[in-house]
């Protein structure tokens, strides 16, 4: 994050997880994400979920933060060069926690972006 969390952020963030146990699911899911095609299961539904979200015929927003940190540049290209009708809003200064480094400007691209795909369906 570009700030400091305060101590009650943090509190915030842990309450959901006190002991090891409640982590299990977090630790379980980081685990699952694929690395160099494994676990195949996993890659393969993700390759799915991108063709799906690259091309499919729904309206979709990605909002990118910088430098970033899921979405960097090279993914940004990606995007770019095969997302046909994928908008992509950069909203500043941001890495992997993007809603606690730039909530208003968040906010404000999801309000445009959605004011805009009012307009057009009642153009269409």
């Amino acid at each position: 994050m570009n700030r400091p969390l305060t101590a009650a952020e943090h509190d915030a963030y842990r309450e959901p997880f006190p002991t090891p146990r409640d982590r299990l699911p977090v630790l379980r899911w980081i685990q699952q994400i694929p690395v160099n095609g494994d676990p195949a299961d996993v890659d393969a539904a993700v390759r799915r979920n991108q063709d799906v979200l690259l091309r499919g015929p729904v309206p979709r927003l990605l909002l990118h933060g910088e430098p970033g940190s899921v979405v960097g540049a090279a993914e940004l290209d990606w995007c770019r060069r095969d997302g046909a009708g994928l908008e992509i809003v950069n909203v500043g200064a941001g890495t992997h926690f993007l809603p606690e480094d730039q909530p208003e400007a968040i906010s404000r691209a999801l309000t445009a972006w959605l004011a805009r795909l009012a307009r057009l369906k009642k153009i269409s």
